[in-house]
């Protein structure tokens, strides 16, 4: 055996030699470590004293029942949680965490030109399961329920043996229902809850392997997502999920936990804390997902400015930038602004101002980028008083700082060579937040920006030092911390309409962030680039990121065997046909710029970005309107059908999303395709860029499926089935649809005619 083993790592290493060694082992090894360093907390026994079983009541419908067969609690009726059948609601586990960066993103030399951020990676270390459950004691008051007893491995007054207590709660202002289990003394609590064979889930934040989540497990840490990292890694990771079935639920934690759907029966939700609280969702689809976003926080609404033009990303001197933006201008595009990601050094801007000033007088404004840690030598794109500004972040203690008590380093953002070495600022430490905020008012008002690319937030390693607070539950809180400095910034300077374009978030960031933008995607279509964007963008809108978008043309150049295609005329034009229907339409330039097609350097790419654009300015006023319902109310201005048709299956409209209410559009995400396939509901429906009108009748009925357990049948066996339509869709001819009698879907369309976009005439029949 231990030969046969050899004998297929040795073929692995030549292999590796042959294509790459970066290249080969980073999917192969990297999805193979984290298969083996994941732990899975398996339910054991639940045993309840006779006279503790049974319902009780919580007031306003919400009943709770524990049993033998596990917890289920309802309201009015309708099934809010019911734990994995006949085991034990939840495990504890004795253990602790092993931390580190892939080895292809630390240490000196390429790897850190070759990479903008860590790609974090969790070993979860279990010595000890604990996974039966005794209740011996219950304490019921107005509007909650606590039971008590020992959670075990072997025998509950063994030594490894814990006290816990479970409480739920109904909460007073809406009846919603709370979760707390609290273990003392032990590393992790997973909960485990049921989970029939059909069901699908959505969430998890910005999630880009699948638009429903089947299997698998996420991790919920704040992570950089380099080449060949797995797809659950997510800068925007979010403990929250939605079933099929209309429940779903958030952990209540900034400390490090897993999402695993890998088991047939159950979802288990493990927290790396003693105490793991939930909040616990029912309802139709939009009563689950606005009431999420209304307990996290509600997103800033974008400038006006913003809606109704691009943001095109462009360095290399002010005669490149000037240039583009003139070219962009002369071809009638919709330019809202540049974003200047090298802005900040003098030496390469020496008239910055008289730059600032020539882009303004064609309304045009200026983004630069900004990040949470200083570098430690000049570097590319300034800015030019970081040397300065790192002195004095020393000398007054603002600097994070590792277990031999100096500053530890960190990646930070360079323009020339993906990133450098820097320090990261203790944003723990009110005094140092105080001051940094101060630092980025003044850069934000000698500059004259409108805003930034708010880069970071993914730093914090678990060894660190801080003013305040425990590494482990800080790193995933660092986006919030970050975003709100940011934030804070804008206003002190004047500029509460600035655009701050977000690459990390948390649960909590949206409360200071206009718009979270999907970080570090390949520039080809596989799912790290164009073919990942719809499902990261979709899910992260569900999950409380409810103003999202991705960057036109992706951030990296792929490398390596499994490369999806690079960069090309159609990736752009299809990339751009994405993001015209969301909230902001901004351009990546990628790595290496002046190497790359861009949407503005031919004159085929650039009539078709114009064009585009000016489709993307012509839907300003009802974007605005999306925009307003996302921070108002918590609907993502791109969301999945099954929001407003939660009757129809779940797969046949899932490579499709609503942009607002009005709009279904069916994006081209396949490298070729000219064609898609359309899952429509009942209705008579409009194609946006051509009037051709169909008639879809009722949606066909399926067989019920046999339920099992008493639970509701499988809903992919139950839920209608659509009528599918197959569109043509040539470039720069996307496939959108509105329902005929909807009056926004008639205005824009009136509105394309009347500017020249679309030819005028009559809706046709196909």
């Amino acid at each position: 055996m231990q030969r046969a083993v050899r004998v297929v790592l040795a073929t692995v290493l030549v292999l590796a030699a042959v294509v790459g060694v970066t290249s080969f082992r980073a999917p192969l090894l990297r999805d193979w470590r984290d298969w083996r360093d994941a732990s899975d907390l398996v339910p054991g026994l639940l045993r309840v004293q006779p006279g503790l079983q049974g319902s009780v009541s919580l007031g306003n419908g919400v009943y709770v029942q524990l049993t033998s067969d596990g917890l289920l609690v309802t309201r009015q009726s309708a099934t809010v949680f019911r734990s994995v059948v006949h085991g034990a609601p939840f495990t504890a586990a004795l253990g602790h965490l092993e931390w580190r960066a892939d080895d292809d993103t630390t240490g000196p030399g390429a790897g850190w030109a070759a990479h903008d951020g860590p790609r974090w990676h969790v070993r979860e270390v279990v010595d000890h399961a604990l996974g039966n459950v005794t209740v011996t004691g219950r304490d019921l008051r107005a509007a909650s329920v606590r039971y008590t007893g020992h959670v075990f491995a072997d025998a509950p007054d063994g030594p490894l043996a814990r006290a816990f207590s479970l409480t739920v709660t109904r909460r007073a202002r809406d009846s919603r229902v709370l979760l707390d289990i609290d273990v003392p003394g032990v590393d992790a609590v997973a909960l485990h809850s049921f989970r029939r064979n059909g069901y699908v889930f959505r969430g998890a934040g910005a999630q880009r392997g699948e638009l429903l989540l089947r299997q698998g497990r996420y991790p919920i840490l704040t992570r950089g997502t380099d080449v060949g990292a797995d797809l659950t890694a997510s800068l925007a990771p979010v403990p929250v999920i939605f079933s099929s079935a209309s429940t779903g639920f958030a952990l209540d934690s900034r400390a490090y936990a897993v999402l695993d759907l890998r088991h047939g029966g159950r979802v288990d939700a493990t927290l790396w804390q003693s105490r793991l609280q939930a909040r616990l969702y029912d309802g139709t689809p939009v009563q689950l997902v606005t009431q999420h976003a209304s307990d996290a926080a509600l997103m800033h609404q974008l400038p006006g400015w913003a809606t109704s033009g691009a943001v095109v990303s462009v360095r290399g001197g002010p005669q490149r930038v000037l240039d583009t933006a003139l070219k962009l201008v002369g071809a009638d595009a919709a330019l809202a602004a540049v974003l200047i990601r090298d802005g900040g050094e003098r030496r390469r801007y020496p008239d910055w101002h008289r730059l600032v000033d020539r882009l303004a007088a064609k309304d045009v404004r200026v983004l630069t980028s900004v990040a949470p840690s200083l570098a430690v030598a000049p570097r590319a794109g300034g800015p030019d008083d970081e040397p300065q500004l790192l002195a004095t972040a020393r000398d007054r203690g603002y600097l994070v700082t590792g277990r031999a008590g100096g500053p530890i380093t960190v990646r930070t953002p360079d323009a020339d060579v993906g990133s450098v070495r820097g320090e990261l600022i203790d944003l723990t430490n009110p005094d140092a937040v105080r001051w940094y905020t101060e630092v980025l008012t003044r850069r934000m008002r000698t500059e004259r920006l409108s805003g930034w690319a708010v880069l970071g937030g993914d730093e914090l390693p678990d060894d660190a030092r801080l003013a305040r607070g425990d590494p482990l539950t800080e790193h995933n809180a660092w986006p919030r911390r970050w975003a709100a400095i940011v934030r804070q910034a804008c206003v002190q300077s004047g500029r509460p309409d600035c655009l701050l374009l977000q690459v990390t978030a948390d649960e909590r960031t949206p409360a200071s962030v206009g718009s979270f933008g999907i970080g570090r995607q390949e520039a080809d279509w596989s799912q790290r680039g164009l073919g990942g964007a719809l499902a990261a963008t979709v899910n992260a809108g569900i999950s409380g990121l409810t103003i999202t978008h991705s960057a036109v043309g992706g951030s990296h150049e792929p490398t390596g065997w499994w490369k999806g295609g690079g960069r090309s005329d159609e990736l752009l034009e299809r990339w751009t046909e994405l993001e015209v229907f969301g909230p902001l339409l901004v351009t990546a330039d990628g790595d290496h710029p002046a190497d790359l097609p861009q949407v503005w350097n031919s004159p085929d790419r650039l009539v078709a970005f114009a064009r585009m654009s000016r489709v993307f300015a012509t839907l300003a006023a009802y974007r605005r309107s999306t925009v307003l319902q996302a921070s108002r109310d918590g609907l993502p201005v791109v969301r999945p059908l099954w929001l407003a048709e939660p009757g129809l299956t779940q797969a046949s409209t899932g490579s499709q999303f609503l942009f607002g209410d009005t709009f279904v559009v069916a994006p081209v995400l396949t490298k070729g395709q000219r064609s898609v396939d359309v899952a429509l509901p009942p209705g008579r429906w409009v194609e946006l860029f051509t009037g051709v009108v169909h008639d879809i009748g009722p949606a066909r009925s399926r067989e019920p499926g046999q339920p099992g357990s008493g639970e509701a049948p499988d809903p992919e066996t139950t839920l209608a089935a659509p009528q599918n339509v197959r569109i043509d869709a040539p470039l720069g001819q996307p496939v959108v649809l509105y329902r005929a009698n909807d009056r926004n879907g008639a205005r824009v369309r009136a509105a394309l005619v009347t500017s020249g976009l679309l030819p005028g005439g009559e809706p046709a029949r196909p």
